[in-house]
């Protein structure tokens, strides 16, 4: 994984921290499809299509109110941002105060004898960019 130098304001000074960079473009379905099929029996456009009703089949059960969890990635839920500072009563709530709905993500966490773990992003050699 590659990180950049980067500058931010904090407390009215700028301060430099490691920010994750992404390299060239992003992986597309068709090559995530291959990759996938690569490791299983499944043809690559097997996976394309299993991947291409992900979306719609999450946000069906995400709609109804449920979480989904995909072993070995993590949850995936409906989270509301709302405007404003609240309301004062239980009754003033309502659905106007919802300024978007948003997918959270919590990634899959393996339990160990020192605590838990998170299964993504364990083991990884931070690199800087352009070295």
């Amino acid at each position: 994984m590659f990180y950049k130098k980067s500058r931010a304001k904090i407390a009215g000074k700028f301060k430099w921290f490691p920010r994750a960079c992404v390299l060239k473009h992003p992986v597309d379905t068709q090559e995530l499809a291959e990759a996938i099929s690569c490791r299983c029996t499944v043809t690559p456009a097997d996976v394309h299509a299993v991947i291409r009703s992900l979306p719609e089949v999450m946000a069906f059960y995400m709609e109804s109110g449920r979480s989904v969890h995909m072993d070995g990635l993590g949850s995936f839920f409906y989270k509301l941002s709302c405007a404003g500072q609240g309301v004062d009563t239980p009754e003033e709530v309502s659905a106007e105060q919802v300024q978007a709905v948003r997918v959270q993500f919590i990634p899959e966490r393996s339990r160990q004898p020192d605590g838990y773990r998170r299964v993504l992003g364990e083991d990884v050699d931070l690199v800087e960019f352009g070295k």
